[in-house]
């Protein structure tokens, strides 16, 4: 009887763990195996969705009820093909670390969150003991037409002098075959969400490597909106539980992980983050220079978030805001507005679901830009941009946390029926001024004093010091990375397979 292929991959591992044989040659022979398995899933999976199409086509001239059997019958073989892939990908994981320097690929889509990847990949890259491979990667963002716009990732990482490769191939397959040959021992991908990145790349594909996080975000600060099979999508959605190691801003992120994930924390390593470095270190820079205008002049940056529909977390105030920001700035010309939207805020405009039509946005953009005190700053790297303001208003997330390494006045335009902080988010809340309305936010500009200044800095003080390592991120991590490799090497000396 011939042995179905998970059996084999099965008998093949347990020979090499059975006797210890971690040798080169025994090694090949696994991986021969389990290249021969991956094809051999490859080849089912095509027959299934080839089998998929041919019951659609029956479906168009039967109609739906005669075959849910049919789609039982699919859903069950799917759920066996990705089952297999799974062990394929795990078996292949397990394997050792080989040779004098371990392979690290970075995926990037999300170049405006490159600051929390920067400083790792330059460090790594005069390591002997590790080789970088950076890759461009297209991203998924919610109204975005399929993966888009790895050319602005590829700009981005050129503009700052980052060696990469290109991954813009259109085809899944294609893509995750460069990914394989590249034959990383370790990942890191941007972000924790399948959904922002094309499916070669997503969590299931990627399990062959050791999967890494830095968050492209500093840390959660709200209660995530609940996803079905997952308690909280913050610290266990299924990039979490595959990881190998993910590097968080301190010990209360990583205390969140041990309380709320399957695995208890123990992939969570408390090294602090190079964006929380990045902020500490920024030079000022502002874009907008007017020999015409007053000085010194009130410098203003406004963000705005993504989530601007109700089926999310309701944070986004821009399409309720806009109108009174552009009056606020045409009505005060000495003072300097800076707009920085996140960037998943222009894609959201193309979703059906936007309360703001593409139209409308084009519009506003237009009639900021005409003003002299204004501009537009997207691309990333806006740490020397907050570095040089005085002020910021923002309906969330992220600036919550990171404007407040400023040291300066915060004002969060909160919109009703958000979802609630978690405890990280409400210990932020004291260094932050709440207000329903930019008139409300004007109101309080207008009161500040140099003692309400001095309170708002002590508050934000107090919160990045609980919040966050005080140490070099980068450094840490590199370490933790050395120790998980040196571990694993030691644990297949001796033959355990634990990891």
């Amino acid at each position: 009887m011939t042995r179905s292929p998970l059996n084999r991959l099965r008998s093949a591992y347990r020979r090499v763990v059975a006797t210890g044989d971690a040798t080169q040659a025994a090694t090949e022979r696994l991986e021969a195996t389990v290249g021969d398995l991956r094809g051999q899933v490859d080849r089912l999976t095509h027959r299934l969705y080839e089998s998929a199409g041919i019951v659609d086509d029956i479906r168009a001239v039967t109609g739906t009820r005669p075959l849910a059997a049919s789609d039982d019958v699919l859903g069950h073989v799917t759920k066996h093909a990705d089952r297999l892939h799974d062990a394929v990908s795990y078996t292949v994981r397990r394997q050792p670390f080989t040779g004098a320097r371990t392979r690290v690929l970075f995926l990037v889509h999300h170049i405006e969150a490159w600051d929390s990847l920067h400083g790792l990949v330059a460090e790594l890259r005069t390591l002997p003991d590790f080789e970088v491979v950076v890759a461009s990667i297209p991203r998924r963002f919610r109204g975005s037409p399929g993966p888009v716009d790895e050319d602005l990732v590829h700009a981005g990482l050129s503009a700052r002098g980052v060696p990469h490769l290109r991954i813009d191939l259109t085809s899944d397959d294609d893509a995750l075959e460069v990914v394989r040959a590249l034959a990383p021992s370790i990942i890191f991908r941007q972000s924790q969400w399948d959904d922002d990145v094309a499916d070669a790349f997503s969590t299931q594909n990627l399990s062959f490597a050791r999967l890494c996080l830095v968050p492209y975000e500093t840390m959660g600060i709200i209660e995530n909106m609940p996803i079905e099979g997952v308690a909280d999508s913050a610290v266990d959605n299924h990039y979490h539980r595959r990881a190998w190691r993910v590097f968080c801003a301190g010990e209360h992120s990583r205390a969140v992980a041990a309380a709320h994930s399957t695995r208890g924390g123990e992939q969570f390593v408390a090294t602090g983050h190079p964006k929380a470095d990045r902020l500490r270190s920024a030079q000022a820079v502002w874009p907008l220079d007017r020999a015409t205008a007053r000085t010194p002049r009130l410098k203003v940056v406004w963000s705005a978030h993504h989530t601007i529909s109700e089926d999310w977390t309701s944070f986004g105030m821009a399409h309720l805001v806009a109108p009174d920001m552009l009056a606020w700035a045409r009505s005060e010309p000495d003072v300097d507005f800076v707009f920085m939207p996140h960037p998943a805020l222009r894609p959201y405009i193309d979703d059906p679901e936007s309360p703001v039509t593409p139209a409308e946005a084009d519009a506003f953009a237009e009639a900021w830009n005409e003003l002299p005190n204004t501009t537009i700053f997207t691309g990333g790297d806006y740490a020397p941009l907050l570095a040089a303001s005085d002020v910021m208003v923002t309906d969330g997330l992220s600036m919550l946390v990171e404007y407040q390494f400023m040291e300066r006045p915060l004002i969060y335009l909160e919109r009703p029926g958000h979802r609630p902080f978690n405890a990280a988010g409400t210990l932020l809340l004291d260094g932050i001024t709440r207000a329903a309305s930019v008139e409300d936010a004007r109101s309080y500009l207008a009161s500040l004093t140099p003692e309400t200044r001095a309170a708002t800095a002590d508050a934000q003080r107090r919160s990045i010091d609980a919040l966050f390592e005080t140490a070099p991120a980068v450094p840490r991590i590199v370490q933790a990375l050395r120790e998980g490799i040196a571990a694993e090497r030691s644990a297949e000396a001796y033959g355990s397979v634990t990891r």
